[in-house]
């Protein structure tokens, strides 16, 4: 009878120090691939941000930059040049259009109230706080949309009637359409219009946390070249009375500062700002200006 020889055999697996080397490289590499996500997420929603505040910017600026080339935009009721009649050695402004005077008014700061007349406009010049703009022209159907009932509409879309006296003919009337553009407390571009409801005004884009105006004049009401851009406050300073000084507009330069609506970044970023001073924010919000340089088609030459 054969006898078998029995030896034992050392059991196939993973010795304890092999076990932790393996998670200790599974947990390296988990932490790595884990980083990556992380990080690329965050440039994901960064991107996605920055892009989304581009789009608002672009609708903020051609918003504002559509109203600004139509002001002072009126119907020629008299075959006069306009604003070229010399007075005793002065330029005075001759009513050749149905609206007569100047077609836009900026504050520094913003205004001290948007619900005011024309005339009764003025600033609170705080220079830490947004700057503010109004516009006014002659409305119709082909350069506003229809609404209300009437032919010409406000920046709110609101009806707009033809209620105001010609300044050639005072049995005429027309549309004048009036908008101030301004930087509300949560952070929107707002429009107070004078359409059905008054000078009650509306968000348009969200996320504008600013906004810088500079003028570009020229050397007098009948030259179309710019020769310096200057703030509000110089335009007020210059020579003759309210309509002479702002007619001597011929270019609106806008910077626009928008902020992101969460703060995805990582840390808080530096940037430029609208006045190009290098601001360092205490939060993790994404901050960009935008800007854009607008002539006044009307006191350029240009055919609205």
């Amino acid at each position: 009878m054969r006898m078998w020889a029995y030896r034992s055999i050392a059991p196939n697996g993973f010795s304890l120090v092999e076990l932790l080397v393996a998670m200790t490289i599974g947990l390296m590499m988990l932490g790595a691939l884990l980083s990556i996500y992380i990080a690329t997420s965050m440039a994901v929603r960064q991107s996605d941000t920055v892009t989304r505040m581009a789009e608002d910017a672009s609708i903020a600026l051609e918003t504002l930059a559509r109203h600004i080339r139509m002001a002072g935009y009126s119907k020629l009721m008299l075959m006069a040049p306009r604003n070229s009649a010399p007075v005793d050695g002065q330029v005075a402004q001759t009513a050749d259009s149905n609206l007569a005077g100047a077609g836009l008014r900026g504050c520094d700061g913003g205004f001290a109230s948007t619900t005011v007349t024309w005339s009764a406009l003025a600033c609170s010049n705080i220079s830490t706080q947004p700057d503010a703009i109004a516009i006014r022209y002659e409305g119709d159907s082909f350069n506003t949309e229809a609404a209300g009932g009437n032919d010409a509409s406000d920046c709110l879309s609101q009806g707009v009637a033809p209620n105001t006296n010609s300044a050639v003919d005072s049995s005429l009337q027309f549309a004048l359409v009036e908008a101030r553009f301004f930087i509300n407390a949560n952070k929107d571009l707002s429009c107070a219009g004078n359409g059905n409801a008054r000078f009650q005004s509306q968000p348009l884009v969200r996320g504008v946390e600013f906004m810088r105006l500079r003028y570009g004049i020229a050397s007098d009401m009948t030259e179309s070249q710019v020769i310096r851009y200057v703030t509000a406050a110089q335009v007020d300073a210059l020579a003759g009375d309210a309509d002479q000084k702002w007619g001597r507009v011929v270019a609106v330069r806008i910077c626009i500062q928008m902020v992101s609506p969460t703060a995805d970044q990582g840390k808080a970023a530096p940037f430029i700002n609208c006045d190009g001073i290098l601001t360092h924010p205490a939060d993790k919000y994404v901050h960009h200006p935008f800007t854009t340089t607008v002539s006044l088609r009307n006191r350029a030459g240009i055919t609205p």
